[in-house]
């Protein structure tokens, strides 16, 4: 058995190499996820697909499946029973407006987020809970994944929102070009997750995300949404 050397100079870059990848570790905790996607396999995709209780509705060319939880969290979301059905509408920018719109005389509470972001699949049950907790006194809540309109990648969201049994207005970002699309939707920095509060008007009021120097957590946005809904 031999054992190797590494020279002072190899060592040194080595030690640079890792307080780099540390720095960007802390990074993306304190300021969530940047658009883009990691690997995927494919599927076949179907069309306006419904199924009996337990699976999913997918519209747009999109497929439903079951997996397991990703996470702890997404496993004790995931082991409630599923009830209803959930469904995903593919969306551009325009036609999300159009939807918030026609929420008027609700308040309503927006949660953009996407598969490959960690923290996002870690709060989403908090805006589950919200949906919730405040239904009867005129929430509304909606998600809106930003992964790709690939159908591959598709397939990872209502497999997720499956899990979750995700009964609210579940959209998908239709654009190919996933900077334009955060851009488009007004994704502040690019980072996910990040939530929006529209009044009973459909005018945005608040927003949560993007900027790592001003944190927030779900105690934050459930009081923003408690505000909204005591204004007439």
């Amino acid at each position: 058995m031999t054992s190797s050397a590494v020279r002072p100079g190899a060592r040194k870059k080595m030690a640079g190499l890792a307080a780099a990848m540390l720095a960007s570790l802390l990074l993306t905790l304190l300021a969530g996820c940047s658009g883009g996607g990691g690997p995927s396999t494919t599927v076949p995709s179907t069309t306006d697909a419904s199924t009996t209780e337990g699976r999913s509705t997918v519209k747009s060319g999109q497929a439903a499946v079951s997996s397991p939880p990703a996470t702890a969290r997404e496993a004790k979301a995931g082991a409630a029973a599923h009830s209803g059905r959930v469904t995903v509408q593919s969306v551009t920018p325009e036609e999300f407006k159009k939807i918030i719109a026609a929420q008027k005389g609700k308040i309503v509470l927006v949660d953009f987020w996407a598969t490959w972001c960690g923290p996002c699949r870690e709060k989403f049950p908090q805006t589950l809970a919200l949906a919730k907790k405040y239904a009867s006194q005129g929430l509304t809540v909606i998600s809106v994944s930003m992964d790709s309109p690939e159908p591959r990648d598709q397939e990872k969201v209502i497999q997720f929102l499956q899990q979750q049994n995700a009964e609210i207005i579940n959209l998908a970002n239709k654009m190919d070009d996933s900077e334009a699309a955060f851009g488009a939707f007004d994704i502040d920095g690019g980072a996910l997750p990040h939530y929006k509060i529209f009044d009973r008007k459909g005018n945005p009021r608040r927003k949560f995300g993007g900027d790592p120097d001003h944190p927030f957590d779900e105690k934050d946005i459930e009081r923003a949404v408690v505000a909204e809904l005591k204004e007439p």
